[in-house]
């Protein structure tokens, strides 16, 4: 264990020396202030405009949908950037035959991020949500979002060579969470045509309420992180 934390550690220190990663693991906050004042100011303005009950208000959940996995997602993509760095000075080949080992590495660059992110985005929705929510169903959602993370740090850096490269994976990474937004506004079974991405299957569980969609939801998820994982060993080491 202390090998471990003494490995997080360390990246927790690279994480507070580069400012553009700072400011990253500081953003979720930022987003959440924005969609808590921000969203229903713009939605009496856009009504007063448009003499419209109700403009954005129904997807005030899509909204917390996204608060939600701002934390979780942000501190993957800082990880990413870390590991890329590391790579680079062959820190990570170094840690690799260190007590952590390869798995106590990848655990404190990913998993570790991940597992605080998620009590992180259960207190940004307790705070700045826009719609009720039912606790079990936001640890579930941000259990789901915290794996989407992972697979997406997982995708930045199995697919890229340094950091600038990195920072292009990021906005392609992006559409990873297309399937976020597909359950809102594509109300036919078509919507399905995303449905192996792992962000479909949070959405799709808080609109629908069914625990159930919880089984599809880990197993894309898992199969995305699996295969991945596969790919950074080989980049890795």
């Amino acid at each position: 264990m202390k090998p471990l934390l003494r490995s997080f550690g360390i990246f927790i220190r690279q994480i507070i020396r580069d400012d553009m990663l700072w400011a990253v693991c500081l953003a979720p906050l930022l987003v959440a202030l924005l969609f808590r004042f921000g969203i229903p100011y713009a939605e009496s303005l856009l009504c007063a405009f448009f003499q419209k009950r109700a403009i954005l208000a129904g997807y005030y959940l899509l909204f917390d949908l996204v608060l939600c996995f701002m934390p979780p997602y942000m501190f993957c993509f800082a990880s990413a950037m870390v590991m890329l760095t590391e790579r680079d000075d062959n820190m990570a080949g170094y840690m690799a035959v260190t007590p952590v080992g390869k798995t106590g590495y990848v655990l404190s660059r990913l998993v570790l991020p991940a597992a605080i992110a998620f009590p992180i985005s259960i207190l940004l929705i307790h705070f700045f949500s826009l719609t009720d929510w039912n606790y079990l169903a936001l640890s579930a959602v941000s259990l789901l979002m915290g794996l989407s993370s992972i697979a997406v740090a997982l995708f930045i850096f199995s697919f890229s060579r340094n950091r600038v490269e990195g920072m292009a994976m990021v906005k392609l990474s992006g559409l990873l969470f297309v399937g976020l937004v597909a359950p809102f506004f594509v109300l036919s079974g078509s919507q399905y045509l995303v449905a192996f991405l792992p962000s479909f299957w949070a959405a799709k569980l808080c609109l629908e309420e069914n625990s159930l969609l919880m089984l599809p939801a880990l197993a894309v998820s898992l199969v995305w992180i699996w295969a991945l994982g596969r790919r950074l060993e080989r980049k890795l080491y």
